[in-house]
């Protein structure tokens, strides 16, 4: 078998351990997916941006198509979707293009892959695109399509494209093996606007996540398709996978991070550690290094939505590797929408392969460091089911608590997140996020031994009445460890990990 196919062949399979032994099942929290006539527009206090409602809710998780799927199609994905509604995720990233097909190639917007629908016809291949649509949206989780706007490959419609339109084509890019879209080319940018509508109008997707953008098409083609859905009354989003400075038309970004190194030199995180070595609140308060790739000089950290991506397909390797801080401080408790790539959340193990697809159609060989090219086996989730277990308890935590961890001002610098002080030097900086009387303190122990801490409750900071009562709950341990209006409190956090303590009104 080849092994692409390893972790859908286990779904597939009825006796599968993994699928009989859960114990934790977010899926009856995650929000519900309402009419789009009943979403909410969300506008910011100056009225430039307005969002859905429901994008603060998000948790995305990235899926590659054929290694995730039981016949390497979106037919096959319901099992995939099951482990996410499970999880309580409500955001799938599907990558690679859909009108792609070889690895992450792109034959242009106008194409759909056989491949990945299993369909020949495009009636049939949009009528399966739409399945999992409903499939997906049953579960209530919300799918993002991948589109490429650089250009296109030089196999199938992208050279078919070349030939009848040469005037939207620039010069041929060897790194992407195809041409670069000439945007200067008004035609071309009508074409892929429509053509973004249609995928729209036809799947009932909620959105795209939009490859390289807002570099070479800038924000024209997709400002222009979200206009139109508008006015059809769809409440869509566009993802762009670098810093952006939105425009109120990237209403996310893929990456998190944008900054200049000491030559000058744009740069971002492909894995994410910064809040490993790093104090967060210091980062989230001043906004340092989110900064938008489009524009360096525009003051960072002042957009309400930031991404914490840990990992993707372009990533070199997984950024958690079955450390709870990693996922859980960064990412899940974070002021962020947290993103990452299949296998995060039970320590998927790094083995890479070549993809079958590059060899038979002769395209570039895949970097086999990259996470694209990289199995995914579902037999480890039962060998690291405590891990997994402990991921799907602190995402409870994050949809049990939406006032507090699905609060997002205009400007991420007053994220409602303050430092939480303990009696031990040297850990990562501990914080709290707080709102409307209550709190949940986030408290990491990545030393090198067991710790019993003296943690400070920050009443002021939190906003908190130190006049009265209190229970300091241990929401990971669901214990009671104190009432009262205590200064402190001390609790046990074993080695690389972390706890998570509520502070709320007593009897509340």
């Amino acid at each position: 078998m080849n092994k692409i196919n390893l972790f859908a062949a286990l779904l597939a399979l009825s006796v599968c351990p993994v699928l009989s032994a859960v114990t934790i099942d977010n899926s009856s929290l995650i929000p519900k997916i309402k009419p789009d006539s009943e979403v909410l527009m969300e506008k910011s206090a100056d009225g430039k941006t307005e969002v859905p409602d429901w994008v603060k809710s998000l948790v995305i998780v990235e899926v590659r198509i054929d290694s995730a799927s039981s016949d390497g199609t979106v037919k096959g994905l319901t099992g995939t979707l099951d482990h996410l509604a499970e999880m309580g995720v409500n955001g799938i990233w599907l990558t690679p293009p859909i009108n792609g097909g070889n690895g992450y190639g792109n034959f242009g917007i106008h194409t759909i892959s056989a491949r990945l629908t299993g369909e020949t016809e495009p009636v049939r291949q949009w009528e399966a695109l739409r399945n999992f649509m409903e499939e997906a949206h049953k579960r209530n989780i919300r799918v993002f399509f991948d589109v490429v706007n650089w250009g296109a490959t030089k196999h199938e419609g992208g050279s078919k494209l070349l030939k009848d339109k040469p005037e939207w084509f620039g010069e041929y890019f060897a790194p992407y093996a195809g041409w670069l879209y000439n945007w200067n080319n008004p035609e071309l940018n009508e074409w892929f606007s429509s053509r973004l509508v249609e995928w729209f109008l036809m799947t009932g997707v909620d959105g795209f996540r939009c490859d390289c953008a807002p570099q070479y098409s800038g924000f024209g083609p997709f400002e222009t398709a979200k206009k139109r859905m508008r006015n059809f009354g769809r409440k869509v989003i566009f993802i762009a996978e670098w810093t952006s400075s939105g425009k109120n038309v990237f209403d996310l970004d893929q990456l998190t991070f944008c900054y200049e190194d000491a030559k000058g030199k744009r740069r971002t995180h492909w894995v994410g550690d910064v809040y490993l070595k790093t104090n967060i609140v210091d980062m989230i308060r001043s906004g340092e290094e989110l900064h938008a790739y489009d524009d360096m000089k525009r003051e960072p950290g002042r957009k309400r939505f930031y991404s914490y991506m840990l990992s993707c397909h372009d990533s070199e390797r997984y950024a958690v590797n079955g450390d709870p801080i990693a996922i859980g401080y960064q990412a899940i408790f974070a002021p962020f929408l947290p993103l990452w790539y299949l296998g995060e959340e039970w320590n998927n193990p790094s083995r890479f392969f070549v993809d079958f697809y590059y060899k038979r159609d002769k395209l570039r060989t895949p970097e086999k460091w990259r996470l694209y090219a990289n199995e995914i086996d579902r037999t480890a989730l039962e060998k690291n089911r405590d891990f997994f277990e402990l991921v799907k308890k602190m995402i409870r935590i994050r949809r049990q608590y939406p006032d507090l961890f699905e609060y997002f001002p205009d400007d991420h610098r007053n994220s409602n997140i303050c430092k939480v002080t303990t009696d031990r030097a040297g850990l990562l900086q501990a914080y709290a996020r707080f709102r409307n009387g209550r709190a949940v303190l986030i408290v990491p122990n990545n030393g090198s031994t067991p710790e019993r801490l003296r943690i400070t409750i920050p009443y002021r900071e939190a906003g908190l009445d130190a006049k009265k009562s209190y229970e300091v709950v241990d929401l990971l341990a669901d214990t009671i460890l104190t009432r009262g209006t205590p200064a402190a409190f001390e609790a046990d956090i074993p080695v690389g990990t972390l706890g998570v303590y509520l502070i709320a009104p007593a009897g509340k």
